[in-house]
This record gives C-alpha cells, structure tokens and sequence, in this order.
C-alpha cells in the first residue's frame, strides 16, 4: 500500500514543478525595494548628513540666550607696601551685556533655517543613492540578459553545426558551412567572456552602492517591465519645480541670506552693558554702598565695516537668486528632456516586443527550414539568427534605458513615480 501512496506522489510532484517552475526560484531574485533600504541604512554620506542636521538643530535654541555674565573685583588705594591687606576700597561687581533688540530671536530664527537646510540635505542624499542603486539594478538586469541572450544564441548556433555537419556528411553541403559555424561559435564564446566581465562590474558598482565587498554575491534582478509616465504631464512639471529638493534648498538658503543682512543691518544698533557692583570701604569713614553703571558700543564710529557687511550678505543673497533661477531653468530641461526619453524608449521597447522580434523569430524558423531543404545559403541562415539576437539584445536595451531614465527623473521630481501614479489615480 505505501509503495502505490509513493508513486503518484512524487510523480504529483514532478508535474507541478513542469507547471509552476519559477516556485523554486522565487526566493532567488533580487528586490530592489530591499536594496534601496539597505542602501538608506548603510550609506555613510546619508549618515553625515543626518549627524549634520542633529548638530544644526542643537544650535537653535543656544542662539537665544544671552552671552555669558561676568562678575569680578577692583581695588583702589593699595598702600605704598602693597599689602593687600590694607587696601580701603574693594568692589565687587555682576555685569551683563545685552545685543539690540531683537537679535536673539533673530538669531534663531536664522539657526533654525540652517537646521531646515541640512534636513533638505538629508532628502537631496537619499533621493540620490535611491536613484544610484535604480540604475545599477537596471545595469545588472541588462547584463544578466545580456549573457542569457548570447548563451542561447550559442545554444541554437550549436544546432545549426549540427545541421551543417549532417548536410555535409551526406555531401548536401560543403564544408565551408561548418567551418562558418565554428567560426561564429569562436565568437560568441569571446563575446561571452566580455559579457561576464560586464556582470562582474555591474555587480561591484551594486556591492559597492549597498556597502558591501564589490565581489559579493548577487541574485539575478527580477524583470524589469515597461513603465508609463502620469498622464498629467503638467502636473508632473509642476511638482518638479516646486518640490525638487535641491530647488527646497536654495529656497532655503535664499532665506538664510536674508536672515543674515537682517542681522548685519542690527550690528549697526549699539549693544548694552549694565553693571552692578558692591563697594566695600574699610579704615576709612565712608560707608560702603552699592553702584550700577551701564555703557554701549558705538558701531557708528567704524560704521563702514558693518556697511561693507550688509553688502557682503545682500551679494551672496543675489548670488542664491541667480542659482536657484538657473537651477529653475535646469529643471524644466531635465524633466523635459527625461519624459521625451521615457518616452521614447518605450515605444522603442514596444516596437521590439511586438513587431520586430516577433518577425524575426520568423525569419529565423524560416531560414532554418529554408537551409534544411537546400534552398537558403547558410550565411543566410547565420544572418537571420544574428539579427534575432541583436534585436532581442536591442529590446533590453531599451527596457533598461527606460528604468533608468525614470530613476533620474525620480532624483529631479524628489518622489518615487509609483507614488504620484497613485496621486492622478
């Protein structure tokens, strides 16, 4: 009874594997939202930038206290002996000095946008390894491809030896058939070795981009599939130039400038000092008592180098200006230019998965037939093959440009494409 349990079961289990092979493969192929987070984690420029912005936000609140008091003695009227002892008069005093007002809030505010442009920072990071780790995924995905592609072409390449072989052992052929066979297959066993030389760079910039030893290991990367941009397009450009972080930047900074010609402007109020101070007399009939005195700064006096200041700053905030107008002028380009590129390369990747590998595959089998009945020459037959393979090889190509093209409008955009799909929706 066991033995008859057995048999359907393992062959049970034989037919489900010829049905659903990719079962066991599953777990092999490499996601890419698990590469960006460990990417995110491990990146040490993230990691500075995210120190630099703790460091910032630790400034605000020092910038709204007062500098530090000061408290002391003097003495008058040391005796000729200088003994100290015998001194009549000593005072003991507390003093403070107080910016004009307003400076200590200006002062954090100024701090505050300092903490608020390395945060932006942060962002500008993260949205350029998110994008770094995109293409070498896409890079990675190509070369795989790549090798598979010429693998195949090896494998057919093979067969077309053997038909030749066969024609020529019944003198159907001559033997220049299969000296061009082994020819091609001298080639394509070059190919492949350049090919794998490729997949090992891909996989070191990969490694090198997630913190890893450029020759660790790597799962092949699942398919890549078509991608098709939102179909508001304006509203595409629109989040570009309000919301590209490096755009968030220079706003921010354009701010910061400002923020310190308002404060070069207060350096030409004058700042107080007030003092309060105990005297003690002794040996002499005077009582002791309290004093206060107070003084200011005078900023007029030299009031040339706080105007050259005020200059300085309203300069480097006409400098921001002009960067951030250049950069809203990049921006459309880029985006511009990226939708017409995603653009293209789909169409390019439709037209070889619809049309142009389709025919060719026809040609082929045609070829193939065509040869096996003497009426096609086997350079024909080896032409057709060829084309098959670079027009298979042409349409990852295009696949992969795409993916990664769209990595680079993300960087420019500052969100993921998925994300403003789901916002059109």
């Amino acid at each position: 009874m066991k033995q008859r349990l057995r048999i359907p079961f393992f062959t049970m289990l034989i037919f489900l594997s010829t049905l659903f092979p990719a079962l066991g493969k599953a777990e092999d192929t490499l996601k890419l939202s698990t590469l960006i987070e460990e990417a995110l984690e491990a990146n040490p420029n993230i990691a500075a930038a995210g120190a630099a912005w703790a460091a910032q936000k630790t400034r605000i609140d020092r910038m709204k206290i007062l500098d530090d008091p000061e408290v002391g003695f003097d003495t008058w009227n040391i005796p000729n002996t200088l003994d100290v002892s015998g001194t009549r008069n000593w005072i003991f005093f507390a003093r403070q000095r107080f910016p004009a007002a307003g400076t200590l809030n200006l002062r954090a505010e100024a701090a505050e946008t300092e903490a608020a442009l390395a945060e932006t920072q942060i962002h500008i990071t993260s949205q350029s390894v998110t994008a770094q780790v995109k293409i070498a995924y896409d890079a990675l995905y190509l070369a795989h491809k790549a090798l598979e592609v010429n693998a195949e072409h090896i494998d057919i390449t093979k067969q077309f030896e053997e038909i030749a072989e066969i024609k020529y052992q019944t003198g159907a052929a001559s033997e220049q058939d299969v000296l061009k066979a082994r020819v091609t297959l001298a080639r394509l066993e070059n190919e492949q070795v350049t090919l794998e030389q490729s997949l090992h760079t891909a996989r070191a910039v990969l490694n090198t981009l997630l913190g890893r030893a450029p020759a660790s290991p790597l799962a092949k990367p699942d398919d890549l599939r078509p991608i098709r941009l939102p179909a508001d397009l304006a509203a595409l450009r629109s989040k570009a130039l309000s919301e590209r972080p490096e755009l968030v930047a220079l706003k921010t900074a354009i701010r910061r400038s400002k923020q310190e010609t308002a404060l070069a402007k207060l350096k030409l109020k004058p700042d107080y000092q007030v003092s309060v101070k105990r005297f003690q007399n002794r040996g002499t009939p005077q009582a002791s008592g309290w004093g206060v005195s107070a003084s200011i700064n005078l900023p007029w006096f030299f009031k040339e180098k706080y105007d050259d200041r005020v200059r300085e700053t309203r300069h480097r905030s006409t400098e921001q200006e002009a960067r951030y107008q250049n950069l809203k002028d990049q921006t459309r380009f880029a985006v511009e230019d990226l939708i017409i590129k995603i653009q293209t390369a789909g169409r390019l990747a439709a037209l070889f998965q619809d049309n142009v590998i389709p025919q060719a595959e026809q040609s082929v089998t045609s070829a193939q037939n065509g040869y096996e009945t003497d009426q096609v020459d086997f350079l024909d037959l080896l032409e057709s093959q060829r084309q098959l393979v670079d027009f298979r090889l042409e349409y990852f190509r295009a696949l992969t440009l795409q993916n990664q093209e769209v990595a680079r409008l993300e960087q420019v955009l500052g969100s993921d494409l998925s994300d403003l799909k789901n916002e059109s929706d």
